[in-house]
């Protein structure tokens, strides 16, 4: 505790002086008003002593130190107004000549007192961080319900996460399919740019010991901490000072983890920030999951349950899509519309279970000759399409070619080893050439494709 005293008088000074220290408490000390201002400002302290030869400061220093005790001191025959004392906040008034118990009952009450105020403070300022985390949380939900892209779920979450607990950035790391990788998928900041797609070993660094172990870290100084690996700082010219990092878990497995790095003016993380983040990266995790789990379900709606081709809403999507884009920009699209030939036969002759792998066949035989590019559809029962983007119709008939001569080169097989083979027949149309829609696009391919089964087919058709 840390008392400031004026007095006056040189001798009086030096005695009250020595008496706190005797008590155990520093002090400083002023003679004159000016050095009193000087020595109080932009200073911390917990006890003024005045003299009451300066009482005409009692008001000021009340406003400018409303949570500093003061007491008073004066001689015993002193006039003194009791009623300005009390409103200007004075906590005890300490009588010349005064014995050592009585000082140390005054000091005693004025640093309870000192104590009071200071956890009331702290007391205030942490229910303005709950009430903060709170809104914090609240705005995280809002986050979770409102978007369904991990990257925005990321950006949005802990970008308030940061700023709640004051740490300079952010970052979310990924474990790859195989588990044993971790990968920067997003971050904040210039310098959150140069480290999206950097990989890190499960058990390397700070992060990689979070994912193995599965417990949160917090690392006031990463110098003195041998899990911190400086890699990522040298490739960055970043320099990281404090660490804290939780795991993401979904049902006791982790998926990854979350990072925040240097508290804003270079203090350390502290418990309290530590709970909040935990809370917050639960949240974050939840989010991710259902975005995941959307995600999956948006693609399984996309696809053919039999092919696991894309279906023709996915092909209606996309064509739709394609077509919008490019309208100001004359973009090309070109579409191959193919039917299995007698397709019939194959179930006749050989059962439906047979017919169901051959479709499944023919797909994986498509996909082998396709560009990447491409999108295969199963359109319905044995007919397929295949979306060209960014292909002329020249280009687009010898990738219809390629796919011809993949189905019908090789045979199938059937039960007990019988073979048979299969040729289909594909129309080809381009937009926006032939067509200046989407319904009409694959129309045109339909009808070059039934011109070519009208025709012997097993061959390409163009519109």
């Amino acid at each position: 505790m840390l008392a400031i005293v004026f007095d006056p008088d040189h001798l009086r000074l030096t005695t009250i002086s020595r008496n706190l220290r005797e008590l155990g408490m520093d002090n400083l000390s002023a003679v004159r008003v000016s050095d009193l201002r000087r020595t109080v400002r932009g200073k911390e302290f917990d006890i003024l002593f005045l003299d009451v030869a300066a009482s005409a400061l009692l008001e000021q220093f009340g406003k400018q130190h409303q949570d500093v005790p003061v007491i008073l001191m004066a001689e015993r025959n002193a006039v003194i107004n009791y009623e300005k004392a009390i409103y200007a906040g004075v906590t005890g008034l300490l009588l010349r000549p005064y014995r050592s118990d009585i000082l140390k009952k005054i000091v005693d009450k004025a640093i309870r007192q000192r104590k009071e105020i200071i956890n009331g403070r702290a007391t205030v300022l942490s229910l303005k961080q709950k009430v903060q985390l709170l809104q914090t949380l609240n705005e995280v939900v809002q986050a979770i319900n409102s978007s369904l892209l991990p990257k925005e779920i990321f950006n949005t979450i802990l970008t308030k996460a940061a700023d709640l607990i004051k740490a300079e950035g952010w970052s979310v790391l990924l474990l790859t399919e195989s588990g044993d990788e971790l990968v920067f998928e997003a971050a904040s900041g210039k310098v959150g740019k140069k480290i999206l797609g950097m990989r890190l070993k499960v058990g390397q660094g700070v992060a990689g010991w979070v994912a193995r172990y599965g417990k949160s870290l917090i690392i006031p100084d990463v110098s003195k901490d041998p899990r911190f690996y400086s890699g990522v700082d040298q490739k960055t010219k970043f320099t990281t000072k404090s660490v804290l990092c939780v795991p993401m878990k979904s049902r006791d497995r982790i998926i990854g983890v979350v990072e925040v790095v240097n508290k804003i003016g270079g203090e350390t993380f502290t418990q309290d920030e530590f709970e909040i983040f935990e809370n917050v990266v639960a949240h974050l995790t939840i989010a991710l999951e259902k975005a995941q789990m959307y995600r999956r379900m948006e693609e399984a709606s996309q696809l053919d349950d039999l092919t696991q081709l894309y279906n023709i809403r996915h092909c209606n999507q996309f064509l739709d899509n394609f077509l919008i884009e490019r309208r100001d920009t004359k973009g090309v699209i070109s579409l191959i519309f193919l039917d299995i030939d007698f397709f019939k036969l194959v179930n006749d002759n050989f059962g439906h279970l047979v017919g169901s792998e051959t479709l499944k066949l023919v797909g994986e035989r498509m996909s082998r000759v396709v560009r990447r590019n491409d999108l295969i559809v199963r359109y319905g029962g044995d007919e397929y399409i295949v979306l060209l983007p960014n292909t002329d119709k020249k280009t687009a008939v010898t990738i219809a070619e390629r796919i011809r001569i993949a189905i019908s080169r090789t045979p199938f097989y059937a039960f007990g080893n019988k073979k048979f083979s299969i040729t289909a027949t594909s129309g080809v149309a381009t937009y926006p050439d032939d067509a200046k829609n989407r319904d009409n696009l694959i129309g045109k391919a339909d009808k070059a494709m039934y011109e070519g089964k009208m025709s012997g087919r097993n061959k390409v058709v163009l519109a």
